[in-house]
């Protein structure tokens, strides 16, 4: 099966998943048409985030994220280092409802990763400009995937790791989150898949800052101590595959 194809199959068996409900889609995007105007793009340069070809394997264009240590964060968000585009003002995550969220990444088969600091690379932001993001997924500063539930309250702070980022270099990766905010945790879900695999699962815990209806996906490369703290790289390029939301009825 030739890669191409192969990553309309993913997108396929993304949408299939929850079949006994139905649902409505909010945002779907394969990056044929580039990036849609509502979307918000947080980067220091045009060139940070952009549509282009993985040049080391035969892919369709994917949404490609790139920061260098030395590029000026001075006019993007916090002045941190960043590429990443976001959903703010376009798609909302509204309490107590369930949304049904499919994306993918492709690792370039050189993508060096940080021994000394983790990267974010999806998030849930949540409506208040300041905080902790209710959900993150990040690669790990050993090489794992590195998975955050956050909540305003410390006691609702949940972090996982799970499987190996480092082995997925040269290959598509698909996630699919099926996220259900709910502050006040009694119908809250927040279920992570990794190629069709659940790697991370909470029920019935807070996932959300309480009465936020205005929390939002972004995906992209994020660092946030790497002009402060120690590091051992300096430029990261990651792809970004077809992206749905659905809401689920």
């Amino acid at each position: 099966m030739k890669t191409g194809i192969r990553l309309a199959a993913l997108v396929v068996l993304a949408f299939s998943t929850n079949s006994a409900f139905s649902s409505d889609v909010l945002f779907y995007t394969d990056w044929s048409n580039g990036i849609d105007k509502h979307i918000q793009c947080q980067a220091p340069n045009t060139e940070s985030i952009k549509i282009a070809r993985p040049a080391d394997v035969d892919l369709p264009p994917m949404m490609q994220a790139t920061i260098d240590k030395s590029d000026n964060y001075s006019k993007v968000a916090n002045g941190t280092p960043r590429a990443e585009i976001s959903f703010n003002g376009f798609v909302y995550f509204e309490q107590k409802k369930e949304y049904v969220i499919d994306w993918s990444i492709y690792i370039p088969k050189d993508y060096e990763f940080d021994s000394k600091q983790q990267e974010l690379i999806a998030q849930i932001h949540q409506g208040p400009n300041a905080g902790y993001p209710p959900f993150g997924l990040f690669f790990s500063g050993d090489g794992q995937y590195e998975v955050h539930s956050r909540t305003l309250y410390r006691p609702d702070f949940i972090t996982e790791f799970f499987g190996s980022a480092s082995s997925d270099r040269g290959s598509l990766v698909h996630w699919q989150l099926r996220y259900l905010p709910d502050g006040t945790g009694e119908y809250a879900i927040t279920e992570l898949r990794k190629n069709g695999k659940v790697v991370f699962e909470t029920n019935g815990l807070p996932n959300a800052y309480q009465k936020d209806d205005k929390a939002y996906l972004k995906l992209g490369l994020y660092k946030a101590q790497w002009l402060t703290d120690p590091s051992t790289v300096e430029k990261r390029t990651l792809f970004y595959g077809p992206v749905s939301i659905r809401v689920i009825n």
